[in-house]
């Protein structure tokens, strides 16, 4: 079982690498990240913490690019049906097809933000004279809270359209950003049911403030939790399809 979900997933690696998804998405980037640098650079007293927070907000929008493109090319395979995915989607446990398709293309996604948080951190260590390690901790609530949400998108995948599992995804995000506001106007025991199948992303924004391990560990668990919860309904929907 783990030897197909490996294999499935090197795939998306390997594919990602051959097609420079990765290479393309830090050269997008890059030039956004030297503006942000050069125009805080340009004024007088350098301010870290500006790099950063712009650095952070490039972060999520670099997880959104890769998400979109290898969704795109990954996991609308129903409808196209090509090779090795004719294959790999007829296992025994259909559950694995979209586990590998989600490892693939979270390793794809923590690998570039990592690239990215490094290169953010020498940019203010050349300027400033301090490595900060703030920007790794930022990459890695990205790539926890992206990695939830791609969980999502491999789920709407299975019986929706690309342009409708987009749509379908942007409403969702909000809600999970607000899903405290939610909670305020609507029946408690409404909230509590939208908290089961909505992820809160406020948690994210808290604990990048917090800095506490015990509380990365909560969430490291409850992201894998949720990720898990999505893949499996992907699976019982891909259950019922004619492969």
């Amino acid at each position: 079982m783990l030897k197909q979900v490996y294999e499935i997933a090197r795939v998306v690696v390997v594919s990602s690498l051959r097609k420079n998804v990765i290479t393309a998405s830090l050269l997008i980037m890059l030039p956004l990240l030297l503006a942000a640098w050069l125009f805080e650079a340009s004024n007088p007293g350098f301010q870290s913490g500006f790099v950063l927070d712009a650095g952070g907000g490039l972060m999520a929008f670099l997880a959104v690019v890769i998400m979109v493109v290898l969704s795109f090319e990954h996991l609308f395979w129903p409808t196209e049906q090509t090779t090795p995915w004719f294959y790999f989607s007829r296992q025994n446990s259909r559950i694995l097809f979209p586990l590998g398709k989600f490892c693939g293309v979270s390793f794809v996604l923590i690998f570039v933000l990592g690239v990215f948080s490094l290169l953010l951190s020498l940019l203010i260590y050349f300027t400033s004279g301090s490595f900060l390690l703030s920007s790794f901790k930022a990459a890695f609530l990205v790539w926890l809270e992206y990695s939830v949400f791609f969980s999502v998108f491999v789920f709407f995948s299975t019986f929706l359209s690309r342009l409708m599992s987009v749509g379908m995804m942007l409403p969702f995000f909000f809600m999970s950003h607000s899903l405290s506001y939610i909670k305020t106007i609507l029946n408690y025991w409404v909230a509590e049911i939208l908290l089961i199948f909505f992820p809160d992303a406020e948690m994210f924004d808290v604990l990048l403030e917090s800095g506490d391990a015990y509380s990365f560990l909560l969430l490291l668990a409850y992201s894998a939790f949720i990720s898990l919860f999505y893949i499996t309904l992907a699976s019982l929907v891909l259950r019922q399809k004619d492969l």
